[in-house]
C-alpha cells in the first residue's frame, strides 16, 4: 500500500488538484502536504504531471478543482517568499539579455519590477552568480551559454531572489555531471540553512542519495513521505508500472539495499 505521509505545519499543501488539458487529466485529485527545510522529489513515470503540479503550484495554470496553500495562505500572497525555475527548454534563450541582467530579475521579483536595483541588490547579485560559479560570465548574453551554465544561471537568479520556497523543474536536465555535483551541493547547503527546495526529477538511481522526501506521480499520487519509506520495490512499481521493467535494476538494488543513502 502506497505511503501518503501528513505533516504538521507543512510549508506546501495541496487538496483535491485536478488540471485537465484537452479534457484529459494532467494531474487529477491530488492530495499531500510537504515538510520545511528538506529537499523534496517530485518523481514520476513522463507524462505522469510532474510539470504541471508546478506550475499549479505557482498559478501558472489553473486548477479546474482543488486549491494550493503557501505557508497556509493562498500563492499570491506570498509570491515573493516562492522562486520558481522552469525547465530549460521552455525559455527563449534568444532573448538579449546579459547574465547578470538575467540574474538581477530575481532582485525585481523581491522589490519591484519598477524599482531600482541598489548597491545592496548588485551584491546579491553578484554574491549569486559566485555561489554557481558563473561570476566571470556575468556580461556575456546569455544565448552564447552552454546549456550547463544557462542552468545555472537561472539557479543564480532563484538565489537572488532570496526566498524561502524554490519550485525547480528538472534543474539536472542536459548537464554534465561535474555541474550536477555542484548544484546539489548547493541545493545542500540551501536546504541547511532552513530553505525548502521542491524538485521535478526523472532519475530513479540519484532519488535516494539526492533527496530527503518523494512524492511520486502518475497523475493520480501515488506516494508521499520521507524517501526510505516510499523507495520500496512495491511503491516503485505502482508509480511506474509496466515501465518500471526497463529499470529492474533499481528494484534489484532497493530490495539488497545497496541505494546510496545522503549522510547529514
Amino acid at each position: 500500500m502506497a505511503i501518503i505521509e501528513e505533516v504538521k505545519n507543512p510549508v506546501l499543501e495541496v487538496h483535491s488538484l485536478t488540471v485537465v488539458y484537452n479534457k484529459q487529466p494532467a494531474i487529477w485529485n491530488v492530495d499531500f502536504t510537504l515538510p520545511k527545510g528538506q529537499i523534496i522529489g517530485i518523481m514520476g513515470p513522463n507524462g505522469s504531471g510532474k510539470s504541471t503540479l508546478l506550475k499549479a503550484i505557482m498559478g501558472v495554470v489553473d486548477a479546474n478543482i482543488g486549491y494550493v496553500k503557501v505557508f497556509d495562505q493562498e500563492i499570491e500572497e506570498v509570491r515573493r517568499k516562492v522562486s520558481y525555475v522552469p525547465q530549460r527548454q521552455s525559455v527563449d534563450w534568444d532573448f538579449p539579455a546579459q547574465v547578470k541582467d538575467v540574474v538581477a530579475m530575481g532582485r525585481f521579483a523581491t522589490r519591484g519590477i519598477l524599482s531600482r536595483l541598489n548597491a545592496e541588490d548588485k551584491e546579491i547579485v553578484q554574491e549569486s552568480l559566485k555561489k554557481v560559479g558563473m561570476e566571470a560570465f556575468a556580461n556575456r548574453q546569455i544565448a552564447q551559454l552552454s546549456g550547463g551554465q544557462q542552468q545555472r544561471v537561472f539557479i543564480a537568479r532563484a538565489l537572488a531572489q532570496r526566498a524561502e520556497l524554490y519550485l525547480m523543474d528538472e534543474p539536472f536536465a542536459g548537464v554534465d555531471a561535474s555541474t550536477e555535483e555542484s548544484i546539489i551541493e548547493l541545493l545542500n547547503e540551501m536546504r541547511n540553512h532552513g530553505k525548502t527546495l521542491i524538485v521535478v526529477h526523472h532519475d530513479l538511481y540519484t532519488a535516494s542519495d539526492y533527496f530527503d522526501w518523494v512524492v511520486l506521480l502518475n497523475t493520480r499520487l501515488v506516494a508521499s513521505g520521507p524517501v526510505a519509506k516510499v523507495f520500496t520495490p512495491e511503491i516503485l512499481a505502482e508509480a511506474y508500472g509496466s515501465r518500471l521493467t526497463t529499470l529492474s535494476k533499481v528494484a534489484d538494488l532497493l530490495a539488497e539495499r545497496r541505494f546510496p543513502m545522503r549522510h547529514k
